[in-house]
């Protein structure tokens, strides 16, 4: 017997748990179980990915500057690479939109679980509003500085950081094309 693509095995995971899911809170103390004995494993993936995703990113972006051995391989590359990053970008947003306007997601929530959901969320959107104020005040510069980490321990430990690790990473690299050509 053929063995299934690992693709189509994750796919096959995603359906079935989704399956899973619907035919459980169907059955009186399904929604208990779930929580108590299937939801801990999910997380512990999750967790997991989050553990692996810095540390892959770092040595695989360093790896791959490294190896360039010509700085100047690294600006057209990088010229492609932002291209197709707002390329992508530009398409994900589109798709959200038409999305979006085609299924109109709030309009079904009722008077009363909008009434809760007000309640439940207002002190995020004051936190939300003052971390959009102190952006507003900012300089129009803020961004590039952002993106230069002044500890890279500190960028590692927070995904939301990302960007200050590729940082880190592309600069890493380079230094060590400088150091095999000198």
């Amino acid at each position: 017997m053929k063995k299934l693509a690992l693709h189509w095995q994750i796919l096959l995971g995603m359906v079935l748990g989704v399956l899973v899911g619907l035919i459980m809170t169907q059955f009186i103390g399904g929604k208990e179980i779930v929580q108590d004995w299937i939801k801990p494993f999910g997380s512990i993936f999750i967790n997991s990915l989050k553990l692996i995703a810095v540390p892959l990113i770092l040595a695989s972006l360093i790896k791959g500057v490294s190896d360039l051995k010509d700085i100047s391989k690294l600006s057209a590359m990088g010229g492609k690479t932002i291209g197709l990053y707002i390329l992508t970008t530009v398409i994900a947003v589109l798709i959200g939109l038409l999305l979006v306007n085609i299924i109109k997601p709030g309009n079904s929530i009722s008077e009363e679980t909008r009434l809760e959901l007000v309640s439940n969320y207002s002190g995020d959107a004051a936190k939300y509003s003052d971390e959009a104020s102190k952006q507003k005040e900012s300089g129009p510069l803020e961004a590039l500085v952002d993106i230069v980490p002044d500890n890279i321990f500190g960028a590692a430990s927070e995904n939301k950081n990302m960007l200050q690790v590729i940082f880190f990473a592309i600069f890493f690299g380079i230094g060590l094309i400088m150091r095999i050509k000198g």
